[in-house]
């Protein structure tokens, strides 16, 4: 496991951690996860082509031009995105929404695989019934995570990416009641 999903597994197996803290574990492993795994020339040339598609007096299909990507999105994540961005394209959305939400139904199956991952290494280690709890909390904190949020901080170039979850360092940082 990352660095960020050991803070996740951690978080979900403290009972002390609600929801909502486990959610802010997930947002900086999943940016670690985009930041290991796609390169930003992948999301420079997605963007470019759907919003290419944008300044066009008439309409054409990005299927081809994005199915040109392949070879840039390799394997894993990359290429999860490119498949999210195919099926949408397909449907007829919209050029310009395709690489956020694209980008965001890939996060959510990220976030999904790592819950997984945890719950299998918790099983490995500890007892099944631990482990089940721990992945049912982490997937009640992917549903109120704002994936969508992240999605566009990684899709912004200027942006800055968290790199780890914050940090409770006084008092008043405590446990909330």
């Amino acid at each position: 496991m990352r660095k960020g999903w050991k803070l996740v597994a951690e978080s979900a197996d403290n009972q002390a951690f609600g929801t909502d803290e486990i959610g802010d574990a997930i947002l900086p492993a999943l940016e670690e996860d985009c930041r290991g795994e796609i390169s930003p020339e992948f999301f420079g040339s997605l963007r470019k082509i759907c919003g290419d598609q944008e300044t066009l007096l008439f309409k054409h299909d990005v299927t081809p031009s994005l199915e040109g990507l392949r070879n840039a999105a390799g394997a894993g994540l990359a290429r999860a995105v490119l498949n999210y961005a195919l099926q949408q394209a397909a449907r007829g959305d919209s050029a310009k929404d395709i690489p956020e939400s694209a980008l965001k139904d890939a996060l959510i199956d990220r976030a999904a695989r790592g819950a997984r991952q945890v719950e299998e290494h918790y099983c490995r280690e500890s007892t099944t019934p631990r482990a089940n709890r721990v992945r049912e909390r982490i997937e009640q904190a992917i549903g109120s995570a704002d994936i969508g949020g992240v999605a566009r901080r990684i899709l912004d170039p200027e942006a800055k990416l968290e790199t780890q979850a914050p940090r409770r360092k006084g008092l008043d940082d405590g446990v909330k009641l």
